[in-house]
């Protein structure tokens, strides 16, 4: 006879998983992704979160690894960052103390295999570590406030048992309080503020971040503590099994050969009852503001608010569009990951597992802003007036730079000043706002590079001159300078860094730095009339029309575009070459651009399609056949293994740009495909595909290797670009939602096999509901379209901040 079953809390907690991979799984409808860690089942490679606000942050593993930082994640590291994927050794951590039976257990795995189930949860914001040990159930959750230098440990704790709990809490974090440990640690002072209850911590021979002082503070009455290293983790020196952990500390701070910080506390809980215990690790140069948070966060309720305020801002930021379709994987994404990786990783932190940047890209920090058009354009409006105060007086710009100092490197890479008129022009056609080009910005200025320097690093001094944003675009325009083809010289590089050497010269020149520059002075003469700068609009449109001549005529290649012209005038990018025979993204801005004549543009499309494209290893390559043998050096790319990065890999940015193009060439069926690959979730469905990618299945990576036996391997995880592309390619593009002042241009490019769907977008205080139907007739063309029950002709809607709920039916 059949007993029935009564599924566990855990199995009824998987039900609601959604992509469940042997690994882990999205949960709270996609908000948070759960990693489940028992024994030795755990993610191939760390599976991080990356958390922050715009001056203070940290990353964080499943087993509770991480590093956190100040104002400049590489130059400002509070404890150490560690990419080592086989040890992902924590550098922080908290320690529970049974004081009866002298059992230590920990809410993060730290790694350990033999302690039972942990559970990581990674949220929009924060990350959450659940476990149960001893009888005790342990809740972390790990965060920063929206504008605090500060990182909470909210430590909640449940005593199933039927005896009192006598506990000893733990709080342990290795300084380094600058760039590297092994130069800071002679240096760091540490101290104990009696009166306010914290440790700190003090860089004594630091340049860039002297008189601030790192500090941990704890709800509780803090009756332990050090500043020695080797009185915390003993003689076997081991994060996973501090012998600290089982003693009481001794208080010994001030200059050590060897430096940490650790508190302790000590709390009663009674049975069956529960206890929230906080700690923070923070950084401030103003002891006052340090005795203040230390005040506030006495009460543990505080934590709770600003948990509440963190949450509530990603709602709102992540809320404002909300796409609802048939491809579940699609709305995860689009809902959420895309654009948190976009503004938490690469606006805020500049850092993930694999690069720990801290500084801005000039082109790079531009593009991501791009993305948030629709939800917060302020941030690209921003990061306009950013960029433009990184200009030299000479037009040319700071290839990259670390704030605050401003330390950074002139280069000849020539595409990155070029993205400033681009995003300017944006910001404009989306928002309406054209005052921004009335701003006045400083110039910056320092050594022009010589004849034979290809860079140069310094920091660079603000200049007495300053302009407009408009003429500070203008510049970028008039410092780029053409070739024998009539094409922009490539200079140290374009878009591809890797390919430095191609044009080094001078005379070497790049075909897709030719159609962005096409497309960049087609969206730029719109500008020049607003400014009333008439005369310049009209020698921009005669350049442009030679430019679309010159490409015509001299990079066409027969079936698809060249990528480049060598100094010495060979071609690249042709059929003429064995290696790097075809390039993608000379193909894909020939269609973005709108300036390739139509049958070229589909053919050099078709070509991509062929050559680049491998849907059954779920790959869209940036260029084929990959440098290895070839006697021509195209710059440091050939340094790479062939199929790896750059080097004939996928590059994921580029793969996205090739899928706008299939987008707005109306190819629906070819834009569902490449759209569909690149999405991280699609492709890590199984325990094995997960084990072949590698990397988090919530956020993009920078590449994808197609070198055996690590094809399909993901690269670089978070801190990449093509999270913002991804995001502007589906919303923009494929779902076609655009937004162009007060109007909303609806134009999709979704296969008629994908089905209705709906898109909620809040404007100000409206709520714009959009339904796309009857998807099942082929071809997508918009006649009419219904709002609020009117017909209109044309897919253009008015949009109106009445704060009513408008429904448009297309």
């Amino acid at each position: 006879m059949d007993t029935a079953y009564a599924p566990t809390i855990q199995e009824k907690e998987i039900e609601n998983y959604e992509f469940f991979n042997g690994f882990g799984a999205f949960a709270c409808e996609g908000k948070e992704y759960e990693i489940l860690l028992e024994g030795n089942n755990r993610p191939p490679a760390p599976w991080i979160n990356v958390v922050s606000n715009k001056n203070f942050g940290f990353q964080i593993s499943e087993s509770g690894a991480g590093f956190t930082w100040s104002v400049n994640s590489r130059e400002n590291k509070l404890t150490p960052w560690s990419n080592d994927p086989v040890s992902d050794k924590a550098s922080e951590a908290i320690y529970i103390l049974d004081e009866i039976t002298g059992e230590v257990v920990t809410p993060m795995s730290l790694g350990r295999s033999d302690r039972g189930t942990y559970r990581t949860r990674h949220g929009f914001g924060y990350s959450r570590f659940l476990h149960e040990e001893e009888f005790l159930d342990q809740e972390l959750t790990v965060f920063t406030p929206l504008d605090e230098s500060l990182k909470l440990w909210n430590l909640h704790l449940t005593n199933h048992s039927d005896k009192v709990k006598y506990l000893s809490l733990t709080y342990y974090v290795e300084w380094v309080l600058g760039t590297q440990r092994e130069n800071t640690n002679p240096y760091i002072l540490t101290s104990y503020d009696n009166e306010h209850e914290f440790l700190y911590a003090k860089n004594i021979y630091t340049l860039n971040f002297a008189n601030t002082y790192s500090y941990l503070f704890s709800s509780e009455m803090i009756v332990g503590y050090t500043g020695d290293r080797q009185e915390f983790l003993g003689a076997k020196g081991n994060i996973r099994e501090p012998r600290g952990a089982e003693v009481k500390l001794s208080c010994k701070t001030g200059i050590c050969s060897d430096t940490c910080g650790a508190i302790q506390v000590s709390i009663v809980i009674p049975p069956q009852e529960s206890k929230t215990v906080l700690f923070g690790l923070g950084q401030s140069s103003d002891m006052n503001e340090i005795n203040k948070l230390r005040h506030k966060y006495k009460d543990i309720t505080a934590a709770g608010n600003e948990l509440d305020r963190v949450k509530g801002y990603w709602d709102r930021l992540l809320g404002t569009v909300q796409v609802k379709t048939k491809d579940r994987a699609l709305d995860i994404m689009v809902n959420g990951w895309l654009l948190y990786q976009t503004v938490s990783c690469r606006i805020n932190a500049r850092a993930g597992f694999y690069q720990c940047g801290g500084a801005y890209g000039y082109r790079d920090q531009l593009q991501d802003t791009l993305s948030l058009l629709f939800t917060d354009s302020s941030i690209l409006r921003g990061q306009i007036l950013i960029a433009c105060s990184r200009q030299f007086e000479e037009g040319d710009v700071q290839h990259w730079w670390h704030p605050p100092m401003g330390i950074g490197v002139r280069t000849r890479i020539s595409d990155d000043l070029l993205w400033l008129p681009y995003c300017t022009a944006a910001y404009i056609k989306s928002t309406g706002d054209n005052t921004i080009l009335k701003e006045e910005v400083h110039y910056i200025k320092g050594p022009v590079l010589n004849e034979d320097q290809h860079d140069v690093m310094f920091t660079p001094e603000v200049s007495e001159l300053k302009g407009s944003v408009y003429e500070h675009c203008k510049k970028t325009i008039e410092r780029t300078h053409f070739g024998e083809h009539g094409l922009p010289l490539m200079g140290g590089g374009d878009w591809n860094d890797g390919m430095n050497e191609v044009g080094i010269n001078g005379k070497g020149e790049s075909v897709w730095l030719a159609w962005f520059l096409y497309t960049v002075l087609g969206d730029f003469i719109p500008l020049c009339n607003i400014e009333g700068d008439t005369a310049y609009g009209q020698e921009l449109e005669q350049k442009r029309e030679t430019l679309l001549q010159n490409i015509e005529e001299h990079a066409w290649d027969g079936e698809w575009y060249l990528r480049a012209f060598y100094d010495d005038g060979s071609k690249l990018g042709s059929k003429e070459n064995d290696e790097c025979r075809i390039d993608s993204i000379s193909q894909s801005w020939s269609v973005i651009s709108k300036g390739a004549k139509t049958e070229r543009a589909k053919t050099a499309m078709q070509s991509a399609w062929r050559y680049l494209v491998m849907e059954e290893e779920a790959l869209s390559l940036l260029l084929a056949p990959p440098f290895n043998k070839t006697n021509k050096n195209p710059g440091y790319i050939k340094n790479y293994i062939p199929g790896i990065r750059e080097n004939g890999g996928q590059y994921t940015h580029a793969a996205v740009w090739l899928a706008i193009a299939t987008s707005m060439l109306q190819d629906c069926n070819m834009a569902r495909t490449l759209f569909t690959i690149l999405n991280p979730i699609c492709i890590t469905d199984t325990r094995k595909e997960a084990l072949r990618y590698e990397k988090e299945p919530y956020v993009m990576t920078a590449d994808i290797s197609l070198s055996p036996p690590y094809t399909g391997r993901g690269g670089w995880s978070w801190y990449t670009g093509s999270a913002g592309w991804m995001y502007q390619g589906l919303l923009n593009w494929f779902l076609g939602i655009r937004k162009e002042g007060n109007e909303l241009i609806i134009d999709p490019a979704t296969p008629s096999n994908f089905g209705d769907y709906s898109i909620e977008y809040k404007y100000g205080n409206s709520l714009y509901e959009i339904k796309v139907e009857s998807r099942s007739k082929g071809t997508m063309t918009i006649e009419t379209i219904k709002v609020d029950d009117k017909v209109i002709q044309g897919n253009r809607v008015s949009l109106v901040d009445d704060g009513e709920k408008h429904l448009v039916i297309v």
